[in-house]
C-alpha cells in the first residue's frame, strides 16, 4: 500500500519548540507502516510557505528522519477540488492516509488536534481565504470539520509527548504531557482531548461540528478507551487560551458587546525579524511596512490571527482592550 504521512507541519521550526509535530513521532509511525509491507510518503501544506515548504521540511526535522528511513517528501501543491476546497492530490493517490497531529492550544478553534490536522490538506492559501470568508468561528469551524470529511484519515496518532498549552499554535507554552494516543475516529480522539484539559467535547466548535455532520462520536460514554486510564494523566490546570471566556457567551448578547471587548493581534516591532510570513499569509491585505517595521490596519484586520499562528518569532501576540482585561484579568 501506498500510506501518506500527514504531521502537522505549521512552520519552519525546530523540534524542540513544539511547534511541529515531532520527528521522532513520524520515524516511528514509518517504522511501522514499512514493517507492515507499505511505501511510506509525507506531505503538508504548511500555512504562508506555499513557495518554501522545504525549509520546513528542513527545519523541523522531517527531512531527515525521511532520509533516516527511506521515505519521500512531498509538497501539497497539485490539488483536485472537491466541494469548492482545493484539497492535494496526494490524498487521493495514496491507498491510505495517517494523520499524525500535534496536540496544541489554538487562539481560534480551542485546540488543534486530530479534526484540525486535516485542514492542513488544503493547498496553497487558501486556507488563510477561509479564514476572511468565515470570520466567524462557527463559520470557519463548520468548514475545517466539512475538510475533514473530504480528507478523513484512516489513522490518527496523536503526539501530546510536548504539549503545548496557552496562546497556541505557535507561541503558547509547552507542556510535559507524556501522551501517545491513536484511533480512527478523530472526533473521538478530540473528544477525549478535550476532557483531559477541562472541557466538554462540544465546548470545542470544530468538534461540535464535526460530531453533527456525522463524523464520528464526541459522546464519551459511547467511546471505548484503550491502554492507560486517561484520569492516570495529570493534566490539572492546563493553560487555554486567553480569547476563551468569550466563546461562552450567549450569541445574543457577544453580538452586542463585540465592540467593547476585544482581542486582536499586535505586532512587537522590537521581535518582528521583517520575514514577511505574516504579510503573505494575511487574507485580507492587513499587514503592511515603514521604515520601523511591520504594522497591522485594524480597519481591515478581520482578527482571525493567522498572522500570529505562522510567526516563527512570536512577535505577534494577543492584545486585549482595557474592557477585555478588567473582565478576563
Amino acid at each position: 500500500m501506498k500510506v501518506l504521512l500527514k504531521p502537522n507541519l505549521l512552520s519552519a521550526r525546530l523540534p524542540e519548540d513544539g511547534v511541529d509535530t515531532h520527528p521522532e513521532v513520524v520515524r516511528a509511525v514509518i517504522r511501522l507502516v514499512k514493517a507492515a509491507g507499505g511505501e511510506v510518503k509525507i506531505g503538508d501544506s504548511p500555512g504562508g510557505y506555499h513557495k518554501d515548504v522545504f525549509e520546513v521540511f528542513e527545519k523541523s526535522g522531517m527531512k531527515k528522519i525521511a532520509e533516516d528511513e527511506g521515505a519521500e517528501l512531498v509538497r501539497f501543491t497539485s490539488s483536485k477540488f472537491v466541494e469548492g476546497f482545493p484539497i492535494a492530490r496526494q490524498i487521493f493517490d495514496c491507498d491510505a492516509m495517517i494523520s499524525i497531529p500535534k496536540l496544541k492550544t489554538h487562539i481560534v478553534t480551542v485546540i488543534t488536534a486530530a479534526i484540525k490536522n486535516t485542514y492542513g490538506t488544503v493547498t496553497g492559501l487558501y486556507k488563510a481565504e477561509c479564514h476572511s470568508k468565515a470570520p466567524r468561528e462557527e463559520d470557519f469551524a463548520r468548514i475545517v470539520a466539512k475538510i475533514h470529511s473530504i480528507s478523513r484519515p484512516h489513522l490518527n496518532i496523536l503526539d501530546a509527548i510536548v504539549a503545548m498549552e496557552g496562546d497556541g499554535p505557535s507561541s503558547g507554552i509547552l507542556r510535559n504531557m507524556g501522551i501517545v494516543m491513536a484511533s480512527t475516529d478523530a472526533v473521538a480522539m478530540d473528544s477525549c482531548i478535550a476532557k483531559l484539559i477541562g472541557l466538554e467535547p462540544l465546548d470545542v466548535l470544530v468538534t461540535k461540528e464535526a460530531y453533527a455532520m456525522g463524523l464520528g462520536e464526541a459522546d464519551l460514554s459511547k467511546i471505548e478507551i484503550t491502554g492507560d486510564d486517561i484520569k492516570t494523566f495529570d493534566v490539572s490546570n492546563f493553560k487555554l487560551p486567553q480569547t476563551l471566556p468569550i466563546k461562552y457567551i450567549p450569541r445574543g448578547i457577544a453580538n452586542s458587546i463585540a465592540s467593547l471587548v476585544k482581542f486582536r493581534p499586535a505586532i512587537d516591532r522590537s521581535v518582528c525579524r521583517r520575514c514577511n510570513l505574516c504579510k503573505v499569509t494575511c487574507p485580507v491585505s492587513a499587514i503592511g511596512s515603514d521604515d520601523k517595521g511591520y504594522y497591522i490596519d485594524y480597519a481591515k484586520c478581520v482578527g482571525c490571527m493567522c498572522c500570529h499562528e505562522v510567526c516563527p518569532y512570536r512577535a505577534i501576540g494577543v492584545k486585549r482592550n482595557i474592557l477585555t482585561k478588567m473582565v478576563w484579568g
